[in-house]
């Protein structure tokens, strides 16, 4: 069991920016309280290229191309479509586990892309009201889900639909971030009364989706009001300021943090699904090696249905749509939408379901189950270099200014054990606001809109907040300067 020296509580605001709390402290005393008496550090983080892994990344401790984990649905190359994660294909432990079986108790709250619990002593709440979630709602022990049920219910917040809102429905949004964010201090400070812990983590999501759907510049979906998005930080700013008040006095260490930032939407990864068909037709049209299976055919035909049918439906009915499925089905339908119209022999590569940044994957033989270029071949190497010859040379027709910053290979950057379940290649942006007419040499003129209701997207560093609350307490343990070393920090801390 702990020795007392030291308690650490953590507070996680989920893709908070930063120059957004520091534009309006005013009106956010929680936040003034916790940046004048802390040390503010800058967290390097691996938003930049995988936004989706920056949870795993900061609760393994370890890089993506080690954990794995970069969306909530991701390639299976033996079934040759998307798969949910789960915890029998990509189980990764979290460094609190390592915290309870050295003695010390624990508490969590939302950990977003976080498996189902397997501690053995602590408490643990998974997907109450987390933005981003693996599955579903649970907790350890097993009676905690049902008194959660009961005393607070369901958390308002809800899955996110990816379609365009309609002004009601950003204010009913915006509604339902304020009470659930006020929801989730109740029940932090609920949680922190239960029982005696060493270390307590609680996440706020509502700041995360209230970045992607009620950002205010202007962006692929348009301008929102200022202060709806305030709204929803005044609301986590309260239940911050009463949670500290909850705090026992023997915490010796607080840290506030995110793990990514958000701001204006500037993803164009509406136009990679049309980028690749043509990319692909282009490269079949001009290379007949021995290690590229399949004809010359043109590519035309191969659309998927769904993706069809997306692009034509009124974003009121898709959201009505989204919205009334389980989500099972909506996993389905995603996964039809990528998935479904390729003739895998006649396709060397496709675009992967993304948000930020756009993400390609190779159809290889020897990993993809039904792949047609060879690893190692000279087929391959050329396909690449189509790809990027195409992506950077797309350019926004109108000001004729380039589309895509760079492209990146994930075995330049995230190299490990897991990198193989990884995107091969990821398109970076230069920063437009999300266009809707491109056109390239390797790939003609396309027209694309933006249809996913995100007026802000994320931004890749992210911050943390040291408040040392023991008097005359010194830190004798070096600040992290990277996500990926939060966790370590904290064991570090409770090993005095």
């Amino acid at each position: 069991m702990s020795d007392g020296l030291a308690k650490v509580a953590m507070i996680g605001v989920d893709a908070a920016e930063l120059s957004f709390i520091q534009r309006w402290l005013p009106s956010l005393p929680a936040f003034r309280r916790i940046l004048e008496t802390g040390t503010l550090h800058r967290l390097g983080s691996t938003a930049g290229v995988f936004p989706g892994s920056v949870w795993p990344t900061f609760y393994s401790g370890s890089p993506p191309g080690e954990h794995g984990v970069y969306h909530h649905l991701q390639w299976d190359p033996n079934a040759m479509q998307l798969r949910r994660v789960t915890e029998d294909w990509l189980y990764v432990e979290p460094f609190w586990y390592e915290l309870e079986r050295r003695g010390l108790r624990v508490a969590t709250i939302d950990v977003p892309m976080s498996f189902p619990s397997r501690l053995t002593r602590g408490g643990e709440v998974i997907n109450w009201g987390s933005h981003d979630e693996l599955g579903p709602f649970g907790a350890h022990p097993g009676h905690l889900a049902a008194e959660i049920r009961r005393r607070f219910g369901r958390h308002p917040m809800g899955s996110e639909i990816p379609v365009r809102k309609s002004p009601r429905q950003l204010e009913r949004i915006r509604r339902d971030l304020v009470a659930g964010a006020m929801l989730k201090g109740e029940l932090s400070r609920w949680m922190l009364a239960q029982a005696d812990w060493d270390f307590f983590l609680t996440i706020f999501g509502e700041t995360h989706r209230g970045g992607h759907i009620l950002w205010s510049e202007d962006g692929a979906e348009g301008s929102v009001p200022e202060n709806r998005l305030l709204d929803v930080y005044r609301a986590v700013d309260r239940s911050i300021g009463e949670l500290l008040e909850a705090l026992p006095a023997d915490v010796t260490t607080l840290i506030v943090f995110a793990l990514h930032g958000m701001g204006p939407n500037a993803s164009q990864e509406h136009f990679m699904p049309k980028v690749m068909d043509r990319v692909n037709s282009g490269f079949l049209g001009k290379n007949a090696a021995p290690d590229v299976r399949g004809g010359r055919e043109s590519l035309a035909g191969q659309r998927s249905a769904i993706r069809i049918l997306r692009e034509r439906l009124p974003p009121s009915l898709q959201n009505a749509v989204a919205g009334a499925m389980p989500v099972t089905i909506r996993d389905l339908v995603v996964n039809r939408q990528i998935s479904s119209g390729h003739d895998w022999r006649r396709t060397p590569g496709i675009a992967l379901l993304a948000d930020l940044n756009g993400y390609l994957r190779w159809n290889l033989r020897g990993r993809e189950s039904r792949g047609m270029l060879e690893p190692g071949r000279e087929g391959l190497e050329r396909y690449s270099g189509w790809v990027r010859q195409c992506l950077t040379g797309l350019r926004v027709s109108g000001p004729d200014l380039p589309l895509v910053r760079d492209v990146l290979l994930t075995r330049d950057h995230f190299p490990g054990r897991r990198m193989g379940l990884l995107p091969d290649a990821v398109v970076t942006w230069t920063g437009l606001p999300p266009a809707s007419r491109v056109y390239s040499d390797g790939t003609g003129p396309l027209s694309a809109e933006p249809g996913t209701g995100r007026a802000g997207n994320h931004r890749s560093d992210g911050f943390c907040v040291i408040v040392e609350r023991g008097a005359g307490r010194e830190q004798r343990v070096s600040p992290p300067r990277h996500i990926a070393e939060l966790g370590g920090f904290v064991c570090a801390l409770l090993r005095e």
